[in-house]
């Protein structure tokens, strides 16, 4: 990308004192914010279809999305299109989490108390004392420590966690999730 921009072909969308590009990657997922401009997302594409041949690797825009902050549908169907992909919306989830242009609230935060309650629920009853302890290191405290370096938890997501984990060391796991405060 340093390349690119420094052609002159792609800008950044804010201003900033070094030269990295707004990008956020993980495995196969990557989040990139940049200008809402067609010509820039034809070069992005380009970009995009010159590694893909160097590499091999395929980018699907049938599954990508782009997401306008702040920009008028006529002008996002033509991105769209210049693109290939489908127009999302905020908030939108990214690795498990959702992300937009406001802190997560309790009520959009569910599906990762839900996945927290399956891991404890899936294996709580087979699994001794010390096991579930085991459990909570490797597989539970990972999830929530993801998401407290990412997002600020509400505090009604971190007591329905919680509770969830009294309950497994108690045996019993409960889908009573309290409302938040």
């Amino acid at each position: 990308m340093n390349r690119a921009s420094s052609l002159g072909l792609l800008r950044r969308p804010i201003p900033q004192p070094d030269e990295d590009f707004p990008i956020v990657q993980y495995a196969d997922d990557t989040l990139l914010i940049m200008e809402a401009d067609a010509r820039q997302l034809f070069f992005l594409k380009g970009i995009l279809h010159s590694f893909s041949e160097s590499t091999g690797l395929r980018v699907n825009y049938r599954k990508s999305q782009i997401i306008p902050i702040n920009v008028v549908p006529e002008k996002m169907e033509i991105l769209a299109n210049t693109f290939g992909c489908q127009i999302g919306s905020l908030p939108f989830t990214y690795l498990g989490l959702p992300m937009g242009t406001t802190r997560p609230r309790f009520q959009d935060l569910p599906p990762m108390m839900d996945r927290v309650e399956r891991r404890l629920s899936a294996f709580s009853s087979m699994l001794s004392y010390s096991g579930r302890l085991e459990m909570f290191k490797s597989a539970i405290t990972p999830i929530t420590n993801y998401a407290s370096c990412v997002i600020k938890l509400p505090k009604g997501v971190i007591d329905n966690i919680d509770q969830a984990r009294k309950q497994c060391l108690g045996g019993v796991i409960r889908h009573n999730r309290r409302e938040a405060i």
